[in-house]
């Protein structure tokens, strides 16, 4: 009976020990991603402060509207599928790629790019005025190394 007992305690704790050891292994197997952040700005007469942005892999982008019109971002050709963290303004649509929401006077929207590659963007800004819609666009790039 104690021989089943040490057997089982024996059995458990080598277990224990390869499990440990492959989770150990594969951590060291992870590649780090360095985590950064840039901010572009929304202005309504200048367009976006910078237009063009190269960053690294694991870069949050974050935009700033200054504008006093709402403002949805849309990516182009190359769409954006995956992203880290909690995209901020950004939802998944119907085609799986992310969307922007309308983003107010102050607001922000963020997203963390986690794919190497160019992605074109245009802003739309849109206003309501007595006399009709005013709607503007601004074009971005994005690329990611």
């Amino acid at each position: 009976m104690k021989r089943k007992g040490l057997i089982t305690i024996i059995a458990i704790f080598v277990g224990v020990f390869c499990l440990g050891g492959f989770t150990f292994a594969a951590e060291e197997k992870k590649e780090e991603i360095k985590v950064s952040s840039r901010v572009i700005t929304i202005h309504p007469s200048e367009g976006l402060v910078p237009a063009k942005v190269t960053a690294d892999l694991g870069t949050t982008i974050v935009w700033l509207n200054r504008d006093r019109s709402l403002v949805e971002i849309f990516f182009i050709d190359k769409k954006v599928t995956i992203a880290c963290g909690s995209p901020v303004n950004f939802t998944v649509g119907k085609s799986g790629a992310y969307e922007s929401a309308k983003i107010p006077l102050g607001g922000t929207a963020s997203l963390c790019f986690l794919k190497n590659g160019t992605f074109d963007y245009v802003v739309k800004a849109s206003r309501r005025l007595l006399e009709g819609d005013i709607r503007r666009e601004h074009k971005g790039t994005i690329t990611i190394q």
